[in-house]
C-alpha cells in the first residue's frame, strides 16, 4: 500500500468535555501544516456549538459515507455525521450518550478494517460513566483490542521526544497486579512491543529496560520474589529470542535523566509506575499510542478535563502531537 494522500479518522471523544473544543483548536492548527485528510466522526451540532463557544468561523463538510471520502472538502472540517442520544451540557455527563461515544469509535474502527482510512486518533472518553451503560472494558486500549480482527493484544505505549514507557498491566487495582503478572505475559507482551518498534517505529535492534515490581526490585527476595519468580525468568527467556533486554530495574532509578538516555522504551508492570514519571516530566507533550492492534491508533494522553469544558481554555497541544504521530507512522508503516 504505498499511500501518497494521510486519511487520519477523528473520534468524537465523551461529547461533554473539551474534546470538540481540542479538535476545532487542532485543525485550525494544522491547517498550513497537514497534508492529511482528517475527518471526524461526530455530531455536528457540538462542532457547530463549539465553533460559537470559541467564536470562530469555519464551514463544515458533511460526508456521505456511501462516498467513500470522495466528497472531502480541503479547508472545511469534515464530518461523518453520527447523533448525539441527547443535548449535551459541557461538563455534566449524561449516561444516555454513551452510545454515541461507542459508535464514533467502532465507525472508526469499521473504516480502518475496510482499509478506507490509514488511522484513527481518540479523543478522550469518561470510563466511569461508560461503565454505568454497560461498558464492559476496563478502558478505550482494551475496546479497541477487541474490535480489532486479527491483532487483538494492544499495548499501551505512552511517549515524549525523549522517553517511551509501558506498563504492562494497565486499568486494574494495584493489589490485582500481582496477581495478573506472570512469565508468559511478560514474554508475550515485551515480544509484540519489540515487534512493533522494529515493523512500524523502524528501530533496528529496540534497546528495552524493564522495571522490577517492589521496591530496590524486590531486594533479592527479600521484599518480594515476584523479581526472582517471575520477571528474571521472562527476561533471560527474552534474551535466548535475541531480544535487547535488561533488567528488572527498580522503579526510582529507571528514571534519572542519564538513565533513560540508555534505552529506547522503559516497560513497567503497572499503570502509575510507567505514566507518573513521563507525566510528571513531560506532561502536555506526550502522545498515548496504542501497539499490537491491525491499525494505528494515536490519542492524547490527558483525560475529559471536565471542569474546563465550555471555558476556553482547553490546550490542543497533546491531540495536536498525536494526529502528528499518527502521520509519521502511516508513512513509516505504508510508504516503502
Amino acid at each position: 500500500m504505498n499511500l501518497i494522500k494521510k486519511r487520519i479518522l477523528i473520534t468524537a471523544g465523551e461529547p461533554a468535555s473539551i474534546s470538540s473544543e481540542i479538535t476545532i483548536k487542532a485543525i485550525k492548527k494544522l491547517k498550513k501544516e497537514s497534508n492529511s485528510e482528517l475527518i471526524l466522526i461526530t455530531d455536528p451540532s457540538l462542532i457547530k456549538y463549539e465553533l460559537k463557544n470559541l467564536n470562530q468561523l469555519a464551514e463544515l463538510n458533511i460526508l456521505d459515507k456511501k462516498l467513500n471520502f470522495k466528497d472531502y472538502k480541503k479547508d472545511f472540517i469534515n464530518i461523518i455525521p453520527i447523533k448525539l442520544n441527547e443535548i449535551t451540557i459541557p461538563g455534566i455527563l449524561n449516561k444516555k450518550n454513551s452510545d454515541f461515544v461507542l459508535k464514533s469509535i467502532k465507525k472508526s474502527v469499521d473504516f480502518l478494517l475496510q482499509k478506507k482510512a490509514n488511522a484513527v486518533v481518540t479523543n478522550p472518553i469518561n470510563k466511569f460513566i461508560m461503565k454505568s451503560s454497560n461498558f464492559k472494558f476496563n478502558g478505550h486500549t482494551e475496546y479497541l483490542g477487541h474490535l480489532s480482527k486479527f491483532n487483538k493484544k494492544p499495548i499501551m505505549m505512552l511517549e515524549s521526544e525523549k522517553l517511551r514507557v509501558v506498563p504492562l498491566t494497565t486499568h486494574i487495582p494495584i493489589s490485582s497486579v500481582s496477581k495478573k503478572i506472570n512469565t508468559k505475559m511478560i514474554i508475550e507482551k515485551i515480544n509484540i512491543l519489540n515487534n512493533e518498534l522494529i515493523n512500524i517505529y523502524k528501530i533496528k535492534n529496540p534497546k528495552i529496560y524493564i522495571s522490577g515490581l517492589n521496591p530496590h526490585s524486590g531486594d533479592g527476595g527479600k521484599i518480594g520474589k515476584e523479581e526472582l519468580t517471575l520477571i528474571y525468568p521472562a527476561i533471560r527467556k527474552l534474551k535466548k529470542l535475541g531480544l535487547n533486554v535488561k533488567g528488572p530495574f527498580p522503579g526510582d532509578t529507571l528514571f534519572q535523566k542519564h538513565k533513560i538516555k540508555e534505552y529506547d522504551v522503559a516497560v513497567c508492570m503497572y499503570h502509575d509506575q510507567a505514566l507518573i514519571p513521563i507525566k510528571t516530566l513531560y506532561s502536555g507533550n506526550i502522545i498515548n499510542t496504542t501497539l499490537g492492534l491491525d491499525f494505528i491508533r494515536t490519542s492524547p494522553d490527558h483525560g475529559t478535563a471536565l471542569d474546563i469544558a465550555g471555558m476556553k481554555k482547553a490546550n490542543p497541544n497533546s491531540l495536536i502531537l498525536a494526529i502528528k504521530k499518527a502521520e509519521d507512522l502511516i508513512h513509516k508503516k505504508y510508504v516503502k
